[in-house]
């Protein structure tokens, strides 16, 4: 785990000194949004694969995210999850938190690809003092966001996260579509 602290703390650190170079080309902005998409969760072989709207977010759960713009080429963004599933006098409830860090490599343009680095943390439980389970993940991604006018950004990426402790061995590869209002 303190490999995977030191590895975002890293990035991060790269991302933001990076992120300079380019403050004077475009004006920061925020950006709060949601994605539709495909996540393969795999583990031991088998595999299970969500597709939801919203739904390409932490473990498939639907997921909001929040861009804050520490430079015109850095992202950083918070992300909350929450799913509740209720049957046969059963509740499962699953909240996530995340937090990634992502570098615009042409910010000045209304197109650019970007890089990310993430890390989640999931827990997952039954109502009723039954079981839980949760843990932390680390992963990265690639993508492309457009922006539309002042007002609207579209994303598309694919992502890898690792997830560890009670997940020990879960991988997630998501494919999603974003949609976000710029401000």
């Amino acid at each position: 785990m303190q490999i995977g602290m030191r590895f975002l703390c890293g990035v991060g650190a790269l991302l933001l000194a990076g992120g300079g170079q380019a403050a004077a080309q475009a004006k920061p902005t925020a950006e709060i949004g949601t994605s539709l998409g495909v996540t393969v969760l795999s583990a031991s072989g088998g595999s299970a694969t969500h597709i939801g709207i919203p739904g390409d977010g932490i473990q498939a759960s639907p997921t909001i995210y929040l861009s804050l713009f520490a430079s015109p080429a850095v992202m950083v963004e918070p992300q909350l999850a929450f799913t509740s599933l209720s049957g046969g006098g059963v509740t499962l409830t699953s909240i996530g938190i995340a937090l990634q860090v992502g570098y615009l490599f042409s910010p000045s343009q209304p197109g650019s690809g970007y890089l990310t680095a993430n890390g989640a943390f999931q827990t997952v439980s039954t109502g009723g003092g039954g079981p839980s389970i949760n843990g932390p993940g680390l992963g990265a991604g690639l993508g492309y966001r457009f922006k539309v006018k002042n007002s609207l950004a579209i994303r598309a990426d694919a992502r890898y996260r690792r997830w560890f402790s009670d997940f020990d061995g879960l991988n997630e590869f998501g494919f999603g579509l974003g949609l976000g209002a710029t401000f």
